[in-house]
């Protein structure tokens, strides 16, 4: 009896260390301006930003995402992830993403590999920790700039490439879940200029926190408050807040979220056939300050459970 009281004792400090470990290198983690692509229905593709979300699921998962921002603008944002996952094992998961984001003269993709362990903390209730990692290649058309003059800056196109290196944490059980999470540690680089030169611009990882709570109103019935922060140096922190509503086990699911001074969303997903889901969204600028006249952006996403 003394030895098992030792054991959780020693494995709760264990828990504690790693979890701390973990949230040192998450918020003290510096970030610059230049974004990563945002998702409206990232609450359906988590380990797109939080590797601790890889096999998390009963069953190997895919998902296939399409994003299309300010609908009516040639060369607006256009997004398409893919993400697989599967657990491996009693504890471990693995997992694949890919995202190409494209706009105007950018061209952007990434590719990560994640990995999770679970631990059980109590009864239903598991802490999961991720890693993630990869590379992104970045290319810049910048003929396609149509700048005038003999600008050298603009004479010839640019390509990086940089590796990526990220982790995660989510708490979670049949009630609520906390995700704290970085896709990416190391800095990478974009472009800038230097006299008539182009050189390296610095890119940073985002950090995310969020949450939310499962609320049984029926049988069939779950309501699900949510909220996001997405943090990025040199840019306004980003919130989200919304929420969702379960309908016969995830036959259908509808929902609202609105990101704080930017955006309010609808979205919905419906289960087609036992293992497949379709959902989509719709994104309405709530900006004070719109510089363009856009016709709200679009988001759709596949999920497929083998």
């Amino acid at each position: 009896m003394i030895q098992l009281q030792q054991t959780r004792t020693d494995m709760r400090k264990s828990i504690i260390t790693i979890v701390t470990i973990v949230f040192a290198l998450l918020i003290t983690n510096k970030t610059e301006a230049q974004q990563d692509p945002n998702f409206t229905l990232y609450n359906f593709n988590m380990n797109i930003i939080n590797p601790a979300f890889a096999g998390i699921k009963d069953s190997p998962e895919l998902n296939l995402v399409y994003r299309s921002q300010y609908l009516g603008i040639e060369d607006a944002p256009r997004t398409i992830s893919m993400a697989y996952s599967k657990g491996i094992g009693k504890n471990l998961g693995i997992g694949i993403s890919a995202i190409n984001d494209r706009v105007f003269i950018l061209d952007q993709t990434d590719i990560a590999v994640d990995i999770s362990y679970k631990l059980k903390v109590a009864e239903g209730t598991n802490v999961y920790f991720g890693l993630k990692a990869g590379g992104g290649f970045t290319n810049i058309d910048l003929t396609r700039a149509n700048a005038l003059g003999n600008d050298l800056l603009f004479s010839q196109n640019q390509s990086f490439f940089n590796p990526h290196l990220g982790a995660g944490l989510n708490i979670e059980n049949k009630h609520f879940y906390i995700s704290v999470s970085t896709p990416n540690f190391l800095k990478g680089e974009r472009y800038e200029k230097q006299g008539n030169t182009p050189v390296a611009a610095i890119n940073n990882s985002h950090f995310y926190l969020g949450g939310g709570v499962h609320i049984g109103l029926t049988d069939d019935l779950i309501l699900t408050p949510r909220f996001m922060m997405r943090t990025v140096e040199g840019a306004p922190t980003s919130y989200d807040a919304g929420a969702s509503l379960n309908i016969q086990d995830n036959k259908y699911t509808v929902g609202v979220n609105a990101r704080l001074e930017e955006t309010t969303s609808l979205y919905g997903l419906i289960r087609v056939i036992k293992k497949l889901r379709l959902g989509f969204a719709y994104d309405i600028s709530t900006a004070d300050a719109t510089i363009i006249n856009d016709n709200g952006s679009l988001e759709f996403i596949l999920k497929y459970q083998f």
